[in-house]
């Protein structure tokens, strides 16, 4: 059996792991047709790839979102697809907090004061204790953060498509009456979503006008699932207290973009999942996936379209 690992993506050391751990399979870094599994980044599964891979069965990719990929071709040919969710979890969680915090601890106004050796306390510091926090998503992501922010003291909340009960979230809601009350009763919007056709620019004005004056944006999911525009828009009129983003659009944020100049706003540049501990996890999971699909033991992380 073949399992092509594309170029590039896991080191050296890893792929030469894999093969010492599974010496009856050929890892390669050449597509040809004889291929069985695919380890990739989603951008790979597309029309034209798939096309020259008439035997794969299984596509395992290396992150979490998955709209690059081409879902229909994968449904069509019943290849089995699986992301790496649970891979990013922690370490986007403690993002999460850590933007919640930057911006409610003033921490980038503290930063260009011992720059300049000002001594100036800001008295308007609010704290995460007693608030609600309302998720959009409740996926692993959200999971993650949420367990980690039940400790401060906060309620938790989700909007998520199907009503399925989630036991971290406190309430779930759906629809479009469901995302209005967690909006206007959230203290903080963390954005976990998935891009996709009911997701995209999900947050425009008409979004931001239901959330609090006082209430802050995060968002680790995507870009494109928030109007820009309407946020700079939002921010710039009061509307919101804050934001912090590790998702823009476009990518890179051109320089002459607004939000890097706002006291208010806290940036990332889409490097949330960053941690030491990112490529060993990785490795953890393929070696544990690849094992299941030799035995046919049920994958992890399988995404249904």
């Amino acid at each position: 059996m073949k399992i092509f690992i594309q170029p590039r993506i896991l080191e050296a050391t890893y792929i030469e792991q894999l093969k010492a751990r599974f010496p009856m399979i050929q890892f390669v870094d050449m597509v040809d047709p004889s291929i069985e599994v695919a380890i990739v980044y989603p951008h790979f599964l597309n029309k034209d790839n798939l096309s020259v891979l008439p035997k794969l069965k299984w596509a395992q990719s290396l992150m979490v979102g998955y709209n690059q990929v081409d879902q229909t071709s994968l449904k069509q040919r019943n290849i089995m697809f699986t992301n790496a969710k649970d891979v990013y979890a922690i370490t986007i969680a403690e993002d999460i907090i850590t933007k919640i915090l930057v911006i409610n601890r003033n921490v980038k106004k503290y930063i260009h004061q011992m720059d300049e050796g000002v001594w100036k306390p800001h008295r308007f510091e609010p704290e995460i204790y007693g608030s609600t926090i309302g998720f959009l998503g409740s996926g692993s992501l959200a999971n993650a953060a949420a367990i980690r922010l039940k400790s401060f003291g906060a309620k938790m909340i989700t909007y998520r498509k199907s009503d399925f009960p989630n036991p971290v979230f406190d309430e779930t809601y759906t629809g479009e009456d469901g995302l209005k009350q967690l909006l206007q009763q959230s203290d903080y919007v963390v954005i976990t979503l998935p891009l996709n056709e009911y997701t995209q620019k999900l947050m425009n004005r008409e979004k931001f006008s239901w959330m609090k004056k006082d209430a802050v944006l995060i968002n680790v999911g995507r870009g494109e699932v928030v109007d820009q525009d309407a946020l700079i828009e939002a921010l710039q009129q009061g509307k919101l207290r804050g934001a912090g983003l590790d998702v823009m659009t476009p990518e890179p944020l051109p320089k002459e973009s607004p939000l890097w100049y706002m006291d208010h706003v806290y940036i990332t540049p889409h490097n949330a999942p960053s941690s030491p501990y990112m490529m060993s996890r990785l490795y953890d999971l393929l070696e544990d996936n690849i094992a299941r699909y030799l035995s046919q033991k049920p994958l992890k992380n399988i995404v249904t379209f």
